[in-house]
């Protein structure tokens, strides 16, 4: 390789990243105009000017999530930008096309001019453009805040007040069995997080702690939210009783036995010990609680009755996906209670789960959580135990309750259903067909429950 080829290379990298750049800015000029199309669409069917609007950017969005496979929230998320980028900053929107900027970029100096008094935005844009056009996006938003104070004319404590109305907590799923959590924070909170987080984990660093820092600030972060201590409410002290603790449902994929695990009084959990990963090096101390918090209310952990007894088959994690035998034994041991259902233990189709009548049987419920995993909608995300469970053929015009009837759809979804936006058919049981409020059908299948079950779902025909 010569420096000429290198030289080259590099050139070629410039030259996509402004393609790319180009295609974002078409892109954002047709979410744009897909959202003002849905909006005119329901005008055009008789809604009003503010229902169209408030029904039609929602249903714009899930247009796009379906097609570009990614949730409505993400798709909102995209339409917003889109809008106020075409909308109100055509400079920006320019230099983007032209290729002089990213679209992160343009973003960042969209959403940093918002707030800015109206006749200060040309300048303030200008200026922004420019910091843009020779450094990173990082940069040109600690260079816009302190544009915006210079500029602004409302002190940053009023400004505060209403963002901290959008304080939030997320958590991503990454591979290997772990996820990010992430929250929006007041400043001065999120840095004094980092530092107490920060200086626990440097207490706890001696000659034979084996851990990194990295490892002692993630542990500790960790035992903090979800180990109980002497001073945590939930926690029984002497004449004072306990508030209910959050309980998980395990479910047993078993193919012979027929009896269910019995319902168990609060655990005590497990505590992290020293030099083990996961932990901060505390042992709970004699009739204090060491309960392990971090699985929440209605959250399914379905173990296969064989890793209970010592095998090797990965569980799962309700809105995650496969965890550990280990993990799964360890937190199957403070279970409070087990819903047992009935499996092949080839196939993992579901034998018996139970009755038919108007409103699902708990047990029925439960299933079809387990199957769905998150809301049946294309693209949707929202874990099925935070969904309600729907017929997809109603019960009104002949629909049973049976699982080849029932879907978990989130409340948003489940209102585009009521309202005949959306419509849904089930030909198979649990392989859901979905047309959109544009006529675009969708098919959607669970993923697969059980040993064996990816490889007869990749032999079985589209149901259409």
């Amino acid at each position: 390789m010569t420096h000429r080829d290198l030289e080259a290379s590099l050139e070629c990298l410039g030259e996509l990243a402004s393609l790319r750049a180009w295609v974002d800015a078409q892109e954002a000029k047709l979410l744009t105009r897909i959202a003002e199309l849905t909006v005119g669409a329901l005008a055009a069917d008789g809604y009003g000017g503010l229902v169209a609007q408030e029904y039609g950017e929602s249903l714009a969005a899930a247009e796009i999530g379906s097609v570009l496979r990614i949730p409505d929230g993400s798709a909102g998320k995209l339409v917003d930008q889109s809008k106020l980028l075409v909308t109100f900053f055509p400079s920006t929107v320019e230099a983007l096309q032209l290729g002089k900027i990213s679209r992160r970029h343009a973003v960042a100096v969209s959403q940093e001019c918002c707030g800015v008094p109206e006749d200060e935005i040309p300048d303030f844009e200008d200026q922004l453009l420019e910091v843009a056009r020779g450094t990173t996006v990082a940069k040109l938003g600690h260079r816009a805040r302190r544009l915006r104070e210079e500029l602004h004319p409302e002190s940053v404590g009023k400004r505060r007040e209403r963002k901290v109305r959008d304080r939030s907590v997320l958590v991503e799923p990454d591979r290997d069995g772990m996820a990010w959590l992430s929250a929006y924070l007041p400043a001065e909170e999120a840095y004094g997080i980092e530092h107490r987080i920060d200086l626990t984990a440097r207490a706890l660093q001696c000659p034979d702690e084996q851990r990194t820092l990295s490892q002692l600030r993630a542990d500790v972060f960790s035992d903090l939210l979800t180990h109980t201590c002497a001073s945590d409410p939930t926690v029984k002290a002497a004449g004072v009783v306990a508030a209910p603790s959050p309980s998980a449902w395990f479910v047993s994929s078993s193919g012979s036995s027929s009896r269910a695990f019995p319902s168990g009084a609060q655990s005590s959990g497990f505590a992290s010990s020293a030099g083990q990963p996961g932990g901060s090096g505390q042992s709970a101390e004699p009739g204090q609680s060491s309960g392990y918090r971090g699985i929440a209310a209605r959250v399914f952990v379905t173990v296969p009755v064989l890793t209970l007894l010592g095998g090797d088959e990965p569980a799962e994690l309700d809105g995650y996906g496969p965890i550990d035998a280990e993990t799964a034994r360890r937190l199957a041991g403070h279970a409070p209670s087990f819903t047992r259902l009935l499996t092949h233990p080839e196939t993992g189709a579901v034998l018996s789960v139970g009755r038919t009548r108007y409103t699902p049987p708990k047990d029925l419920q439960d299933w079809v959580r387990v199957r769905d995993k998150t809301c049946r909608h294309p693209g949707c995300n929202r874990v099925a135990v935070r969904c309600e469970i729907d017929h997809t053929k109603p019960w009104s015009q002949g629909g049973e309750t049976c699982a080849g009837n029932l879907g978990a759809f989130c409340k948003r979804h489940h209102m585009f259903k009521t309202l005949g936006f959306w419509k849904h058919r089930q030909p198979v049981e649990g392989t859901i067909v979905s047309t959109s409020f544009a006529g675009r059908t969708y098919l959607t299948r669970p993923e697969p429950y059980g040993a064996g079950a990816y490889s007869a779902r990749a032999q079985a025909p589209p149901p259409f």
